[in-house]
């Protein structure tokens, strides 16, 4: 019969530290080949491995409580020169506009209610904005394509679970 998971995993959790805390030892055989074991070997000098975690322990507030493992030594032919890394170079950001692309009119004709909202993108393009809500589990997109000097119209298209529901193209006046 199967215990609650609520006795199983902190009884489990209750002897994992003891079992990590097991001590390793290490050591060379009669072939040259290092050996790593729980227990030393009787005919041969070992040496206890520190089987802790690389990782320095931290508390719940994010503070350093030791850490487990020191730097290497520095080799004794050369000098330890410590030296500092180079300043990064100075970034400059220049907000860039994506060009207004719009909808033309013999694009927009082509725009029907149930399309897919893969055609209505492979038809006329990424939008130039587009709004995602959730509505009653369902998700609408309306994609924005703004007006051009060209084509002074605003499109919107609805999209509602994948399919589109709403077109409205409203002229935009200057």
């Amino acid at each position: 019969m199967l215990k609650p998971l609520w006795i199983v995993i902190p009884a489990l959790l209750g002897v994992a530290p003891a079992l990590q805390a097991a001590d390793i030892y290490r050591w060379v055989d009669e072939r040259g080949v290092t050996q790593y074991s729980e227990k030393p070997p009787a005919n041969r000098p070992a040496t206890r491995v520190d089987g802790r975690p690389a990782a320095a322990s931290v508390d719940a507030d994010g503070k350093l409580i030791e850490a487990h493992k020191a730097a290497p030594p520095a080799p004794a032919s050369q000098p330890s020169v410590a030296m500092a890394p180079p300043p990064p170079p100075p970034v400059t950001v220049v907000p860039q506009d994506k060009p207004v692309r719009g909808m033309d009119f013999s694009t927009f004709v082509y725009l029907r209610r149930g399309m897919s909202e893969g055609e209505v993108l492979l038809r006329a393009g990424q939008p130039d904005f587009e709004s995602v809500e959730n509505f009653r589990n369902m998700v609408v997109k309306s994609l924005y394509y703004y007006p051009t000097a060209s084509n002074p119209f605003i499109t919107v298209v609805t999209v509602r679970g994948g399919r589109v529901a709403d077109i409205d193209r409203t002229r935009k006046t200057f």
